[in-house]
């Protein structure tokens, strides 16, 4: 079974891992190619 991205919520053979932090929490999420490129992008500026 593969790993779901979870913005696009695409299956993925090899998922990026991304921490997320809103306020004091902090989360561990997937996202595929496409989608780890422009998180990548967007914290960049």
């Amino acid at each position: 079974m593969n790993d779901t991205c979870y913005h696009c919520e695409h299956e993925i053979d090899k998922p990026h891992s991304v921490t997320f932090y809103e306020g004091n929490e902090e989360r561990n999420e997937l996202l595929c190619d496409s989608c780890y490129d422009e998180w990548l992008a967007s914290i960049k500026g």
